[in-house]
């Protein structure tokens, strides 16, 4: 097995492992004000942290397919993150129905990646062109496990807050 196949194993585990970190992160939150919070006092509550991992769920997944299939960048959201988070009202959200959400998001985007030959280290690495230049399908599995670190810290400092 090589090096690159070995990485891309574990980072395929670290992103199933994440939906259960988050999960549980999640339904164990014993006071309901924390659902209120926000990160820094102004920045965004826990229900807008899980929108916004639903709107990149989704544009990761359709990205992911595209490098896959040797296709041009799908389309870029029309708005910001932050943007996305206030026109979907993520703030006026319940957590539970957001987090089922991104769950069954991952759950599709595991079963993409995990569908591709782990070991063809020319489909993972062969990049297709976007707009801020080449990115491969290692990228994109180490962009995906990444972003839901940040966001799950981002999630520890609101409860702590």
């Amino acid at each position: 097995m090589s090096e690159m196949t070995m990485y891309r194993r574990w980072q395929l585990r670290s992103m199933d492992r994440n939906v259960r970190t988050l999960t549980r992160l999640i339904t164990t939150i014993d006071d309901p004000a924390a659902f209120k919070k926000r990160d820094g006092g102004d920045g965004w509550t826990i229900s807008e942290v899980l929108g916004h991992l639903c709107d990149f769920e989704v544009y990761f997944g359709a990205r992911a397919r595209h490098i896959g299939a040797g296709a041009e960048e799908p389309p870029q959201p029309r708005v910001g993150p932050a943007e996305s988070v206030v026109a979907q009202g993520y703030a006026q959200q319940e957590a539970a129905p957001l987090l089922e959400r991104w769950r069954g998001l991952r759950a599709g985007n595991l079963a993409f990646f995990e569908s591709l030959d782990v070991e063809d280290d020319e489909l993972w690495q062969g990049s297709a062109p976007f707009g801020s230049g080449p990115f491969s399908l290692n990228n994109q599995l180490i962009l995906t496990a990444m972003h839901d670190c940040d966001h799950m810290d981002q999630i520890v400092k609101i409860i702590e807050g």
